[in-house]
């Protein structure tokens, strides 16, 4: 990575820091009070999932935060919250390769401790220790110090999933996808490294990595994937490991690479568009429905550009 155009970087005052991220508020650099303005919860709305979600203040800064990382340069293959790079270009990548091996890493954010954001920004940013200090205060989270809504749900949840590090990046925050790859790039690299030794390409999106290549992935190349994974502290989640073999569909990222190498919209989502079109029919001055329905057909086109004309004209005609 390239950081020398980033206003964060080598940066040791704590007036500057302040005026970058318009922080009017002093509390804010106490950590315990930054903790107190997020309120984790459990969504069990599907398969559980750990929600940390920060006030609305504290969210502003983030996003400046995220706004002044956009100017680190990253790998072409990274799209883990990079402005201008989307779920389909990371898909796209692998088209024409004949075999695909993907894998999911196991509740990545609340895996990735505060030591290792600190070590990131303090290290590799060069920022002065009391400005690393600050900078991990507000994007990661201290969940003994947080505004907890159920420290039973939230408990039951981290020992499930064996998750040790209580205090770590925070699920719900804007700069919580992009430092997800920058505190974690010597692992992304070492991957990288081990793919193109095995004439592979590699793409990350998050907490998906997906390797494609003309030839077929052995066995001993998905084991050095997985030590890899387990020397950085991570863990490989077993039921979402998937490989795609030639001439076979595969979903990458919610995109679908149909057996001659097109993208296709994945069938989900062309449900959750007609079901919301017909919602906005029955409800045609409902913004919040067709704000939805814009949402949709919008990822959708990233997929397939000209999909759905029609209910996009309908969608974004002016209410």
């Amino acid at each position: 990575m390239i950081y020398n155009n980033c206003k964060l970087y080598q940066l040791q005052s704590k007036r500057v820091l302040k005026y970058l991220l318009g922080i009017t508020d002093t509390k804010m650099f106490n950590q315990a009070y930054v903790a107190s303005l997020i309120k984790p919860y459990i969504d069990s709305n599907g398969k559980p999932r750990i929600i940390e979600p920060p006030s609305y203040g504290l969210k502003q800064i983030q996003a400046r935060i995220k706004k002044l990382l956009y100017a680190v340069v990253v790998p072409e293959n990274v799209f883990s919250g990079i402005k201008g790079r989307s779920y389909a270009q990371n898909a796209e990548i692998h088209k024409g390769n004949n075999y695909t091996y993907k894998i999911d890493l196991t509740a990545f954010f609340p895996s990735i401790s505060r030591e290792k954001v600190y070590a990131f920004f303090k290290n590799e940013m060069q920022t002065a220790p009391d400005i690393a200090e600050f900078l991990t205060n507000v994007t990661t989270v201290n969940i003994d110090l947080s505004d907890v809504q159920n420290i039973d749900d939230i408990n039951k949840f981290l020992a499930d999933k064996k998750i040790k590090t209580r205090n770590h990046l925070i699920s719900g925050s804007p700069t919580s996808q992009i430092l997800s790859y920058m505190v974690n790039h010597k692992m992304f690299n070492e991957l990288q490294d081990l793919a193109s030794k095995n004439q592979a390409v590699m793409t990350i999106y998050v907490d998906d990595v997906v390797f494609s290549s003309k030839n077929k992935i052995s066995s001993d190349f998905k084991y050095a994937i997985n030590a890899i994974v387990k020397k950085h502290e991570y863990k490989i989640s077993k039921h979402k490991v998937k490989g795609y073999s030639k001439n076979y569909p595969k979903l990458i990222t919610g995109a679908i690479i149909d057996k001659n190498g097109n993208m296709r919209v994945k069938n989900s989502l062309r449900y959750k568009i007609i079901m919301a079109f017909n919602e906005s029919l029955k409800n045609p001055d409902d913004l919040e429905i067709r704000k939805r329905l814009r949402g949709l057909v919008t990822a959708a086109r990233q997929v397939e550009p000209n999909a759905y004309p029609e209910i996009r004209k309908y969608a974004f005609k002016k209410l």
